[in-house]
């Protein structure tokens, strides 16, 4: 018999976040005797294209997954987000109805206030899936003000999530830390950092020579400092006479910043392309804004890099990634964004590729710490935790981590 469990997403599964970071494991924990209901909110763009929706969800009816997507809306936003808060909370409450979950799993916090909303019992468990400090995030890139009134409400709701939950999870040790002074009793916190499916990602063949030197992947809005990863290219570029790739959903913004035709190659693919190209690279980059608040990320792309077999270069201050990648031996850390920093990164990089076993290390560290089979073996034991919980005393507070 399997356990009716519902996971509520504000992020699309047609999205590449929601397929590559929901999908796996809700079908993953659909193998392991859970019943999930997927409730998402879909970008009307994505989901206009009408047979990605449904190769989607014939994809998850077939893993034993049943999907609720709803309409997310954007703007204006604070009326765009209660609406969206509202319809979450109706089919939190109809699915309730329909099924009884034992288990509500909410990532994020939105996703957490349309759960508390809802009607549901308090022995249904609640685990708040914290994907970063949104609050924080949001005065630090200048949104809006800290003590101001939509600072206020949000930390609110942050506030209540947390102390509803029956359990939490966070991407990061650093993470960890501060959650657990925000709320020293929480009964269960644990880290499970963004994992990859790593059959998807495969180094690049012996035998082949990479195309390309740096690489990036993703958007470069808000926290990516595009600027700096441009000169850091460029330069790279002229000293290994490779050419950088860019991977991203906003070409125009890369070529505005200075990307051009000569050292660059810039475009756009779908997201299931990049495990193809990533291993036509040498290595992996990003510069990411180093402020307070993303110590509790863990970027996608740092263990896609690392299933491909490549190396990465990126800023300290982000994550747990000062603790990870040169103490692993899989990458290079930079202090300062300036010529003569990018000059000093790239000889140390330059060293590092010399390392005949650099490859096979950053794929063995992929499968040991960052494998999404890892993820769902968390998620699995920490359902079975809180369900436990359920029906017996609370355990004694801990903090558990895949590392």
């Amino acid at each position: 018999m399997t356990v009716p469990v519902l996971y509520v997403s504000y992020d699309g599964v047609l999205d590449p976040l929601g397929s590559s970071q929901v999908v796996p494991y809700v079908a993953g924990l659909a193998e392991h005797g859970f019943s999930p209901t997927l409730i998402s909110f879909e970008k009307p763009g994505r989901w206009a294209q009408a047979e990605a929706g449904r190769q989607t969800r014939r994809g998850l009816a077939a893993r034993g997954v049943r999907w609720i997507p709803l309409r997310y809306h954007k703007r204006p936003r604070l009326a765009a987000t209660a609406l969206d808060v509202i319809a979450g909370r109706r089919a939190i409450a109809r699915e309730w109805a329909r099924s009884a979950p034992r288990l509500v799993h909410c990532r994020g916090d939105v996703a957490g206030l349309m759960a508390r909303w809802a009607p549901l019992p308090s022995t249904c468990r609640f685990l708040y899936d914290v994907r970063g400090f949104f609050s924080d995030e949001r005065v630090e890139t200048g949104s809006w003000r800290r003590g101001g009134l939509l600072d206020r409400a949000v930390r609110h709701a942050e506030a209540g999530n947390l102390e509803r939950a029956d359990g939490a999870v966070v991407l990061t040790q650093h993470a960890a830390r501060a959650l657990r002074e925000r709320r020293p009793s929480l009964p269960t916190l644990r880290v499970v950092p963004t994992c990859v499916d790593e059959s998807a990602f495969r180094p690049r063949a012996a035998d082949r020579t990479p195309e390309f030197g740096l690489a990036y992947v993703g958007s470069v809005g808000t926290w990516y400092m595009a600027d700096a990863m441009v000169s850091f290219a460029r330069l790279a570029a002229a000293a290994g006479a490779r050419r950088a790739l860019f991977l991203t959903p906003e070409p125009e913004e890369i070529a505005r910043r200075g990307a051009t035709a000569d050292w660059a190659e810039v475009r756009t693919v779908p997201p299931r392309a990049v495990a193809e190209w990533l291993p036509r690279a040498t290595a992996m980059f990003f510069f990411i804004k180093p402020v307070p608040s993303k110590r509790a990320s863990c970027p996608t792309k740092f263990a896609e890099s690392l299933a491909s077999g490549l190396p990465v270069v990126c800023n300290r201050g982000i994550g747990d990634l000062d603790d990870i990648v040169e103490r692993e031996g899989v990458g290079v850390l930079i202090d300062e964004f300036s010529e003569s920093a990018y000059r000093v990164a790239l000889r140390r990089l330059e060293d590092l590729l010399r390392d005949p076993g650099l490859s096979e290390r950053c794929r063995r560290l992929a499968e040991t710490r960052y494998s999404v089979r890892l993820g769902v073996r968390a998620y699995r034991e920490l359902y079975d935790e809180l369900l436990t919980c359920a029906v017996a005393p609370s355990p004694a507070p801990q903090l558990e981590s895949l590392s």
